[in-house]
């Protein structure tokens, strides 16, 4: 109970349907050269001081980190636009990911959960 007072992540999404919050991407991406394929490209520097000294003055090879994402999560992030919920998205990856049908929910929401931890995605009506 203490660490639940103490832990303001858990109250933030105190009472709140994880099926109705719209992620939307808060990084940038570029698309592979084959369809399907989606880089994530994570500024190697974010915070307030060194983001704004050192991160423009980096050459261009150095700016970002670059993420690849699997097929799974390449098609979640080209639906996430802002507009497709959580609930939105679990339907459509079991349209397209039939044989994978197994508590896609519960992976689904840890999955989009730990892209938020990660200050990949936001979700645009989380209070």
């Amino acid at each position: 109970m203490i660490s639940r007072l103490m832990n303001r992540t858990a109250r933030r999404f105190a009472g709140i349907d994880f099926m109705d919050l719209i992620p939307a991407p808060r990084v940038e991406h570029e698309l592979g050269p084959d369809e399907g394929k989606v880089t994530l490209l994570i500024p190697r520097y974010s915070g307030a001081i060194f983001g704004r000294l050192i991160q423009p003055r980096l050459a261009e090879s150095k700016k970002f980190i670059r993420l690849p994402l699997e097929s799974r999560g390449a098609l979640l992030w080209q639906k996430m636009d802002g507009k497709n919920s959580v609930g939105d998205l679990a339907a459509l990856f079991g349209e397209h990911f039939s044989e994978d049908q197994k508590d896609v929910p519960e992976r689904l929401s840890g999955y989009l959960y730990a892209m938020w931890e990660n200050k990949f995605i936001e979700f645009k009506n989380l209070p």
